[in-house]
């Protein structure tokens, strides 16, 4: 059996698990006005959520799709709480 690489071990479709929900709940968590640099972050985090969700819920495969799915709805999570954030 051959020795895995990094490369084998790194699937792009978590990476939205680790960068972008993360980043999204401590925005989402943080106290105080959102600043420049934060509201920049927070609009990317969630774009970037719809962008990854859109692009895997049209994968053949379940896994995939419900990964979509799940980015997709965090996505929506997300600017729903930061919209409410904003106005409240």
């Amino acid at each position: 059996m051959a020795e895995k690489s990094w490369t084998d071990r790194f699937d792009p479709l978590y990476f939205p698990l680790f960068t972008a929900i993360p980043v999204g709940v401590w925005l989402t968590g943080k106290d105080g006005p959102f600043q420049g640099v934060e509201i920049s972050l927070y609009i990317m985090t969630t774009l970037f959520l719809f962008f990854s969700g859109s692009v895997e819920t049209s994968s053949d495969e379940r896994k995939h799709r419900n990964l979509g799915y799940l980015y997709m709805v965090s996505g929506l999570f997300l600017a729903g709480a930061g919209l409410y954030r904003w106005l409240s």
